[in-house]
């Protein structure tokens, strides 16, 4: 069943754009009543070279970790969404309201990230889209700088072994460099200067 939630996003020039993001089987982005947009993460979902090759090592890996259970790959991946979400939900909540969970991803993202950006966060998981090229994000946050500036923050959940294997991913670069292309397209309030990737 396809959710729907609406933002209101502040513009430079002092109005405002209402964006809704429709949830079923990925993100739909609607602007104004407008038709509705892809995903950029959707978009960016084949931009790496070799990915199936790496998609079959792990879930065979999996299979064999589990004593031969052909459903391992699907219940380790759903675990990693819910803690992925679990871990967004709480940094929005910590930025939202100063609310600490008391989980290891998140007092690891808290001691690293949260704290030295603390109390220059200016928002999290907004809604954005690029009015030309026709899509739409959710980016994870935006903290504000001495200078003036932001900084677009995206966190990415991410076993370390598997980074410290396979490093960052070019999905993630182009993920952040479209979200501040959209910042600048449609006019938003928010003009980051930079844009940080936070693996937890």
């Amino acid at each position: 069943m396809a959710t729907e939630t609406t933002q209101i996003h502040p513009l430079a020039n002092g109005q405002a754009v209402s964006i809704t993001r429709r949830d079923s089987r990925g993100h739909k982005y609607i602007v104004d009543s407008g038709p509705p947009l892809p995903s950029v993460t959707g978009m960016l979902g084949h931009i790496e070279a070799g990915m199936f090759g790496i998609a079959s090592a792990w879930t065979t890996k999996q299979i064999l970790l589990s004593g031969g259970d052909l459903g391992a790959a699907d219940k380790v991946r759903d675990r990693a969404i819910a803690d992925g979400n679990d871990i967004h939900d709480a940094i929005e909540r910590f930025i939202g309201t100063g609310e600490i969970t008391e989980n290891p991803a998140f007092m690891s993202w808290y001691n690293t990230v949260g704290l030295e950006h603390d109390p220059f966060w200016a928002a999290a998981e907004t809604f954005i889209y690029h009015p030309a090229l026709m899509y739409g994000g959710t980016l994870d946050a935006i903290s504000n700088r001495f200078d003036g500036g932001g900084i677009l923050w995206d966190w990415k959940t991410k076993a370390p072994e598997s980074y410290w294997k396979y490093g960052g991913s070019l999905k993630d670069h182009a993920q952040v460099a479209s979200y501040v292309l959209a910042l600048e397209a449609m006019g938003s309030v928010w003009n980051p200067k930079e844009a940080k990737i936070a693996y937890i």
